[in-house]
């Protein structure tokens, strides 16, 4: 692996001779391997000397975060009287990339010490419950644990504790959070989650019985919890607008279509992977976020040609997740990053919509299924929905619709 790296053959001597080879070379092969250029595994096979040296080691042990502050910081100041350093008031952070990046990999990074959060042993209980006797997937028992902490440490700082919680300690909860960004949903949607989290604890024994049914939600008017998405016709100029052969136009074109077409969910199209692909059978497997398992949907063709568009210019990497970042080190693309994609392209279309992100394409998808005479079960179906129910709010958006051309005035036609 050096000798590819390196050119001088007194160099490559000297990368050879010294401690922690074997350790080295696998990290600039995995390097290579997600992508990293030539020059830039070059400069980090030699910043990896200067870790060895001022972390003082010749075998791999673990560190932490601490121990690499500082040595970067004796590195700086050694930096500040070489006459060749280009830029020192960037050493002690190149030398803390790689020290974290390599120890990491060689899983040699102590991880840092967080303080354990107060009734953390009660948040892992009720999270457990859910996903385990409740079934519900890991994003709602996520969701509903984040809302019982952000509860429980608002709690602890009122210096009160969930033996002796009222119902009134939960309204102030929920007027808290009210004043302090949440919206009318948001509060609603805390609210729900409390009552859950209560009627577990009431099981549990860890507060007083009743609290759970005594817990309200503020009123929501009758329109406000609807899915909102764009116009059909607005996501066709969408898509008209991605153009151009670049690697970036070309991925964003596919996730477009997947989160149009089909309708999924951001972590559905962040997860997809090479081998989901059947192109002999034109289909493909998507593994749901909410309800769990796997769903095999047939390949339209303009998804189909988009995606092997794309696939022509696709970073070569070992990574198989189907959509890669654009730069290397190549990985899978991130939720944050898809729906940051789809955001802007919508406000640079101009689409004008409440919300922009892959779930208002989402609901735009359904609604448009609904118009063209498509069964709720076969929408249902298609988004991934477990419950009918979840499906039925659409045909509250279409009945919207209606109205709204019901209410034109026809100018005395009839």
């Amino acid at each position: 692996m050096l000798t590819t790296i390196l050119k001088r053959p007194y160099y490559i001597t000297r990368h050879q001779e010294l401690p922690l080879r074997t350790e080295r070379e696998a990290f600039l092969e995995h390097l290579r391997n997600q992508g990293t250029s030539h020059a830039a595994l070059r400069s980090i096979c030699w910043q990896m000397l200067n870790v060895m040296e001022h972390l003082q080691l010749k075998r791999m042990r673990m560190v932490s975060l601490e121990e690499i502050k500082k040595a970067a910081e004796r590195w700086a100041i050694e930096q500040r009287t070489n006459p060749r350093a280009r830029s020192y008031g960037e050493s002690a952070r190149y030398f803390t990339y790689v020290a974290k990046k390599w120890l990491r990999f060689a899983g040699k990074l102590e991880p840092p010490k967080v303080p354990r959060r107060p009734y953390a042993d009660r948040v892992e209980d009720f999270a457990q419950w859910l996903l385990n006797e409740e079934g519900l997937s890991e994003l709602s028992v996520q969701s509903y644990s984040w809302k019982a902490r952000w509860f429980l440490e608002w709690l602890s700082g009122e210096s009160r504790s969930l033996s002796r919680v009222r119902i009134r300690d939960v309204d102030a909860f929920l007027v808290f959070k009210a004043g302090h960004g949440w919206s009318r949903r948001s509060v609603a949607i805390g609210a729900q989650s409390l009552r859950v989290f209560f009627r577990h604890a009431e099981r549990r024994g860890w507060c007083r019985a009743g609290i759970a049914d005594g817990i309200e939600s503020p009123r929501l008017y009758v329109q406000e919890g609807l899915p909102e998405g764009p116009e059909w016709s607005d996501v066709q100029r969408l898509l008209a607008g991605v153009r151009g052969e670049s690697v970036y136009a070309l991925r964003a074109r596919a996730v477009l279509l997947l989160f149009t077409l089909y309708g999924l969910r951001v972590g559905e199209v962040s997860r997809l992977q090479l081998e989901d692909f059947d192109w002999r059978a034109e289909s493909f497997v998507v593994s749901h976020s909410k309800r769990g398992g796997s769903q095999q949907y047939p390949l339209q063709h303009e998804v189909g040609e988009a995606i092997l568009a794309y696939l022509r210019v696709r970073p070569q990497a070992r990574c198989r997740h189907l959509f890669l970042t654009l730069n290397p080190p190549y990985r899978s693309v991130g939720t944050a990053s898809l729906w940051n994609l789809t955001s802007r392209r919508m406000r640079e279309a101009g689409i004008r919509c409440r919300r922009h992100g892959p779930h208002s394409l989402r609901h735009a998808c359904a609604t448009h299924l609904l118009e063209q005479g498509a069964s709720l079960k076969e929408i249902g179906d298609l988004l991934g929905h477990r419950d009918a129910t979840s499906t039925g709010i659409y045909t509250k958006v279409h009945l919207t619709a209606l109205r709204r051309v019901a209410e034109v005035d026809l100018g005395g036609l009839l």
